[in-house]
């Protein structure tokens, strides 16, 4: 199997915008933010009920969401184990705010029991939303939204083949706004010390 990491092709800038009295994140924001409060997929955690699920943080948190696939061989587990990492360092009422969610870009060997297991392994259950979706268009339109992309290779002769896919995790706010991305190889203490940040600053507007 291959995974490959899309080049990013939207302009980003370090910092967490014009608030000058934040350090500058360690991720990359884009100008404008993205927005992606107005799509959903389906959640096929079972804590969720199959409902459809949006792409937002709690009031006070945010959401981490990660377009991949369980058959990836290694930025997928990567990722998804730094982040790991990175939430496990930091104190349980900031790591409470953060829910994780996976878009599978491979749905027809992603199913519901093998995205959760996979998740599973990383996170527990009522921390991490399984986004899945057998209908083309309507992952189009979420990869679209986030400027995520993804490729499914001819098929072999044995039936496996190839996915190639972007490779950004993105941190979401309770608005749906993109705060900030990581590029695969953000190490874990970067991506901490950049929800902390955020988290803080949410914490700090949800006061006033």
């Amino acid at each position: 199997m291959v995974c490959l990491v899309a080049a990013v092709s939207a302009l980003v800038i370090a910092g967490c915008g014009s608030d000058d009295s934040q350090e500058p994140l360690n991720g990359m924001t884009r100008q404008p933010q993205t927005e992606v409060g107005n799509v959903s997929l389906p959640n096929v955690n079972p804590e969720s009920s199959n409902t459809e699920g949006a792409f937002t943080g709690s009031d006070d948190g945010l959401m981490l969401v990660y377009f991949g696939f369980t058959n990836c061989p290694d930025v997928c587990p990567t990722t998804l184990a730094d982040l790991r990492l990175a939430m496990e360092d930091m104190d349980d009422g900031q790591r409470e705010r953060l829910q994780v969610g996976m878009v599978t870009v491979d749905p027809e060997r992603d199913t519901e029991k093998v995205l959760n297991g996979y998740l599973g392994f990383f996170f527990p259950e009522e921390q991490f939303s399984s986004f899945r979706t057998m209908d083309t268009a309507q992952l189009a339109k979420v990869e679209k939204a986030f400027g995520a992309s993804h490729r499914i290779g001819k098929k072999q002769k044995d039936g496996s083949y190839d996915v190639d896919h972007s490779a950004l995790l993105y941190a979401v706010d309770s608005n749906g706004v993109v705060e900030v991305e990581w590029p695969f190889g953000t190490t874990a203490d970067d991506m901490r010390s950049d929800l902390e940040q955020l988290l803080e600053a949410r914490a700090g507007q949800s006061k006033s």
